[in-house]
């Protein structure tokens, strides 16, 4: 069962739990029709972790309820901050509410809890983990919400991890007898042996574990434990951590310290859901409507597999009609209905070719933007999930990118705009009209060289992460490197020596990787390879073997032998999709990173596009006004030249 059905049903049994056979109170007081506006905002400071559960819920209870966020899971808040909105029919909104904050609530409180013990091992190469002391039924959403905090996981259960603790060790009669009963069970998985003094360290050690924990040790202690190691083996302290000593057990150097407290004893967050009623939408309510809305909802698939029938079911009677483009971030759901699954680049030059009247894609907004500025004016581009906005592409605002054109244009002689294709139609249109192009991940080392041929320096706007590892590839050094931030631009006289200004942007899912992620992929497979997307910080991508992107990434694993080990780091959808491809490879994830983003676009919402299109009724078209897609143009012609 994967990570979405796991939340589906867990969703699931907690309405149950609280809905049980109908919300008795809000059904027959308020009409069906009523339209509420809600705002979750937060009462405390803290850090932001659940999105997706409340997105779930809202969508079991009411697919047409529209929530958006306006901050990312695992980013920080402060008291007064909007953290998301929500919109529908006011009984749907009610029945979810309660459930949604719960959900919330709790999660907010792991990962700021979480965070606060990362932040206070700063500086150490030490890694937070969690414990088995969560919730009961909430397991899963607890370790995601540490992740999103800034930790790391321990063992899920039972099943994953062999931990061998006092019990076992008596029972077996020592270490060395234990670890060998389960290796000669044929369990092929990490042992794990807790010890509670250093007379039990160098049997510890000769029986060759994955890692040593060090139970209720006092600090001394756990440094000479440090010491007799010499990095033999992982060290995890745990016992008697609290706040005020975690930062001196991580400067023991102990590479791990356990923390029952980010789970188990958590306080919920105060954050609120404030609700605002539209009367207007109480009236006109006829049976004859009500009738019509009954008999739809009746009709329409209630299981996954009815979903999936139905869809395609209605996607062939469409045929020829429509084309439907789909990110390779999206979930199988979505790609199974495909015409063509790419990259930016790949599904740019599609949609400038397909010859259907309506393209469906299933992506973010941006791309579904690019699609409408390439395609013909008789064509029409559909994005099934409206509010699947990417969030780097909101990190440039374009009046802030043209301002900071104008900054340069004071200290350079020729400014040429490059933006990554993860950038709004505005923000392309701006910079077509200033000479400037669009690239992908595919080809921004080519859009670079294309641009110093024309004698400017360059502004790279949103992803600092791609403009920095595409500039120190080309062999341009660190010095002649800078870093625009639109939020605090610096004096313009600063930037008057460099031949590259990377603008402070960036993927939460790519810069979300580690070195840590890496070192740890390397002791676990030694013959791996490591790929990672070149939106990764530039450690990252120093310390993998390769680096490019989704297309080149796709190559890499059909180009490899069979029996071959890669180790992939992006977007988990597509990381396991190339694992089911090929399972002659073990294809592994660097660490598994969603994009929220891509995730909003659900089959129902693919289902209820085609649904309308079937009986000739278009929704969320997108367009691009024409003066804007003009310009944009511009700049999207030399990246697909």
């Amino acid at each position: 069962m994967d990570l979405e059905q796991q939340v589906q049903q867990v969703v699931q049994g907690a309405l149950a739990e609280d809905v049980g056979s109908g919300d008795v109170t809000s059904v027959p007081i308020i009409p069906s029709t009523t339209r509420l506006d809600g705002v979750f905002l937060a009462k405390e400071r803290g850090v932001l972790a659940g999105l997706d559960i409340v997105r779930e819920v809202f969508r079991q209870v009411d697919p047409a309820i529209v929530f958006t966020p306006r901050l990312q899971d695992g980013d920080p808040f402060e008291a007064g901050d909007v953290l998301a909105t929500v919109s529908g029919k006011g009984p749907g909104i009610l029945i979810g509410e309660r459930v949604a904050l719960n959900f919330l609530q709790r999660m907010s409180g792991v990962a700021t809890m979480t965070r606060t013990y990362v932040e206070a091992t700063a500086g150490t190469s030490t890694r937070i983990l969690d414990t088995r002391k969560t919730m009961p039924g909430l397991r899963l959403l607890d370790k995601l919400a540490v992740r999103l905090g800034g930790g790391t996981n321990h063992r899920v259960g039972l099943f994953d991890m062999v931990l061998i603790k006092d019990n076992h060790i008596e029972a077996a009669g020592s270490i060395t007898a234990a670890v060998e009963r389960v290796r000669q069970a044929g369990i092929d998985l990490p042992i794990e042996v807790e010890i509670d003094s250093l007379d039990q360290l160098d049997e510890a050690i000769a029986a060759k574990v994955d890692r040593i924990m060090l139970d209720n040790m006092d600090t001394e202690t756990m440094r000479r434990a440090v010491v007799q190691v010499a990095g033999r083996v992982e060290l995890e302290a745990s016992g008697g951590v609290t706040l005020p000593r975690v930062a001196e057990i991580a400067a023991t150097g102990v590479d791990f310290i356990s923390v029952g407290a980010l789970t188990h004893s958590v306080k919920a967050l105060d954050i609120s859901l404030d609700l605002h009623m539209d009367v207007s939408h109480q009236q006109n309510c006829s049976p004859c409507a009500e009738s019509t809305r009954a008999q739809t909802t009746a009709s329409a698939p209630r299981s996954h597999a009815e979903l999936v029938a139905a869809t395609a079911s209605l996607r062939a009677g469409l045929g020829s009609q429509v084309t439907i483009l789909a990110h390779h971030y999206q979930p199988d759901d979505i790609v199974q209905f495909a015409d063509y699954t790419g990259d930016s680049l790949e599904l740019s030059r599609h949609a400038a070719e397909v010859s259907s009247p309506c393209i469906v894609f299933c992506g973010v907004t941006f791309m579904a933007e690019t699609a409408a500025v390439l395609c013909s004016p008789e064509q029409t581009v559909i994005q099934p999930a409206a509010e699947a906005v990417c969030p780097m592409a909101e990190m440039a605002d374009v009046e802030q990118v043209r301002q900071a054109c104008d900054a340069l244009e004071s200290v350079w002689e020729r400014v040429i705009p490059i933006t990554y294709q993860n950038s709004n139609a505005d923000v392309k249109a701006l910079v077509g009209a200033r000479g400037g192009a669009v690239c992908t991940s595919s080809n921004a080392r080519r859009i670079f060289e294309w641009a110093f041929s024309q004698g400017g320096r360059i502004l790279f706007v949103p992803d600092e992460h791609l403009g920095t590892n595409t500039t120190l590839d080309l062999g341009i050094p660190r010095s002649e490197l800078g870093i625009w931030d639109p939020l605090r631009p610096a004096d313009p006289e600063t930037y008057r020596n460099c031949r590259v200004v990377v603008w402070r942007g960036f993927c939460s899912v790519h810069t979300g990787f580690t070195v840590a992620d890496v070192e740890r992929m390397r002791r676990a497979h030694p013959q791996a390879t490591i790929i990672v997307h070149p939106e990764c910080p530039r450690p990252v991508v120093e310390a993998a073997d390769a680096s490019g992107s989704t297309a080149y990434i796709i190559r890499a694993v059909e180009q490899a032998p069979a029996g071959a080990t890669i180790v992939v780091g992006t977007e988990c959808n597509l990381v396991d999709r190339l694992a089911e491809q090929h399972p002659d490879k073990r294809v592994l994830p660097l660490a598994r990173r969603a994009c929220a983003a891509m995730a909003m676009t659900r089959l129902a919402d693919l289902y209820r596009v085609l649904e309308g299109l079937s009986r000739g009724e278009v929704t969320n078209v997108v367009t691009v006004p024409a003066d804007v897609a003009a310009d944009a143009r511009l700049a999207l012609d030399k990246m697909l030249q």
